[in-house]
């Protein structure tokens, strides 16, 4: 197996006028010998050719291992004098250049074998790697290989290409990324998403025809700068959440229409969790933890509120309490206290003895204990503490005979984005929450409450459709519509489209949208985290590049 692996090296020596002379094992290390066939050798500077030999010496070059035994090559290398007179360089060395580079000290197929480590794994893992495929390296050496080796040069020039901002540091240093959309590769990673940083780009590449981006307005000034007669496209995905922002915003105003709304559904079974039950002794401990935290932002929002009355501001009430000004925003645009939406209960396998326990609580029986008995043997195989944690769900905390639930219960008020998913049917916003009845009879009494609802719900489910079928002189008809809206979110959303008309028109017309873009920053950020944020942006550039 050596001898034949011997004979692919001579293959390959004899392209840079080299032969295999022999082949010794030394100190565990395979050393190929090999030398120099070559007679004459052109100058490097003056390209004359001189066959006057100067002298000899031996390269030494590492291989990759074969059998995981490591491999060195000794190469002799010649060095001839030039002959020109008026050619500044007096000897020259003959030229090896497809086995390996200048000043190297490993064949370019070594190097290729680092190259593909440090862009796939980094520094640090990928000389960890490299140690165990025997090719002895440092995370130092790694780093300086994807240095010199650069980032890949992209022949064909852009004509598509999609735009996005990632961060470097959440909410404070950011960066931009570039896409060719076409060939579905990055080309380019910006430190910066200043409009002045991604126009020079831009200017750099006056092919560029079409841009995707999204609603950002620095990466819109910067096209129309650099760019004024490429074709803008809005991403499609951010359109729709614009929209559900703003619906969004509209629910949390309406909060105590929707928590009449959610008063008037009446539920035939107990599919949302904990409702109503008091605080007590007899609450378990995750209970008492969330009636605890409602108690803290119920006094939260209390001081907000006062602070408001007092006329302070929402940026000045949010540094005063150490708060978002987001959550200032959001308890006093809703009226009241916004509660949390509980989570929806899945079905378990205590759900077919729960009226059997019932009707035991009701016979008087008290004990959880005796109660994970008898339905241990009606077929329960669960342990006792889920027992105990439904019968406490059942008694009151007193240990009154009354029971926690009652026969008919309300709906519990639902959050702004459960009740924007029900209100315009985006199932993909609860995957594992199936629309039911309860669902559409409280989107019919929130409309019946606040009409201007069912105006909004009507213009969401048109947007979507037109989204979906690309029309866009529908899409003019329904902006108009959009613009006489009672709601002022709505009409806010109508005047934001109004400022970017035309990418959006083009979000209609074209096949372009920034999911790839999106993809990419993904993948970007996996990178970024993989090298635990030690890494400079360079080498982050240098790997998000690289061939994939």
């Amino acid at each position: 197996m050596i001898a034949s692996a011997v004979g692919v090296v001579d293959r390959v020596f004899a392209q840079v006028g080299k032969r295999v002379v022999g082949c010794v094992e030394l100190r565990g290390t395979l050393q190929v010998q090999a030398l120099s066939t070559v007679r004459a050798a052109p100058c490097p500077i003056c390209r004359c050719w001189s066959g006057r030999l100067h002298g000899r010496y031996q390269r030494h070059l590492a291989e990759r291992p074969i059998l995981d035994q490591p491999v060195a090559l000794c190469v002799e290398m010649r060095r001839f004098k030039c002959m020109n007179a008026q050619c500044p360089r007096r000897t020259f060395c003959e030229d090896i250049h497809a086995l390996a580079g200048r000043h190297q000290r490993r064949t370019r197929s070594h190097a290729r074998a680092l190259h593909a480590l440090g862009l796939a794994l980094g520094g640090e893992a990928a000389a960890r790697l490299a140690v165990e495929l025997g090719l002895s390296t440092s995370a130092d050496t790694l780093l300086r290989e994807l240095r010199r080796l650069g980032a890949p040069r992209r022949t064909p020039a852009p004509r598509v290409v999609g735009i996005d901002d990632w961060a470097i540091r959440r909410g404070h240093h950011y960066g931009t990324i570039i896409v060719d959309l076409e060939r579905r590769e990055p080309i380019e990673v910006l430190e910066g998403r200043e409009a002045t940083t991604v126009a020079d780009w831009l200017r750099a590449h006056p092919t560029i025809k079409i841009v995707a981006r999204d609603r950002a307005g620095a990466y819109s000034e910067a096209v129309e700068t650099a760019l004024p007669s490429a074709q803008q496209v809005s991403d499609r995905w951010h359109l729709l959440t614009n929209l559900r922002d703003n619906i969004e915003r509209m629910l949390q105003r309406l909060g105590a229409q929707m928590r009449q709304a959610a008063q008037q559904v009446v539920v035939a079974e107990a599919t949302l969790g904990r409702q109503g039950l008091p605080l007590g002794n007899g609450l378990l401990a995750w209970q008492r933890l969330s009636d605890d935290r409602r108690a803290l932002r119920l006094a939260q929002y209390e001081k907000v509120m006062a602070l408001h009355a007092k006329g302070c501001t929402m940026k000045g009430i949010g540094r005063e309490l150490a708060i978002d000004h987001r959550t200032v925003r959001k308890f006093i645009a809703s009226g009241a206290f916004p509660e949390r939406a509980r989570r929806a209960r899945g079905s378990t396998p205590l759900d077919a003895h729960r009226h059997y326990i019932e009707e035991r609580i009701a016979q008087g029986c008290r004990c959880p204990r005796q109660i994970w008995r008898e339905v241990r043997q009606r077929g329960y195989k669960g342990g006792r503490a889920t027992v105990q944690s439904c019968v406490v769900r059942l008694l009151s905390p007193q240990g009154e005979p009354t029971l926690a639930w009652a026969p008919a219960r309300t709906m519990p008020c639902p959050s702004a984005r459960r009740a924007f998913g029900w209100l315009v049917g985006w199932r993909k916003l609860a995957v594992q929450e199936p629309k039911n009845s309860d669902h559409e009879r409280f989107v019919q009494a929130l409309c019946e409450i606040e009409p201007v609802v069912a105006e909004v719900r009507s213009l969401a489910r048109e947007f979507l459709g037109l989204m979906q079928r690309r029309r866009p002189r529908e899409f003019d008809r329904w902006l108009a519509r959009l613009s006489k809206c009672s709601a002022p979110e709505m009409r806010s959303f109508a005047s934001s489209l109004r400022s970017d008309l035309s990418a959006v028109r083009a979000a209609f017309k074209l096949p372009w949208s920034n999911g790839q873009t999106e993809g990419h920053v993904n993948r970007l950020k996996f990178l970024k985290r993989q090298m635990y944020g030690r890494a400079s942006v360079e080498l982050l550039r240098l790997r998000v590049l690289g061939k994939n």
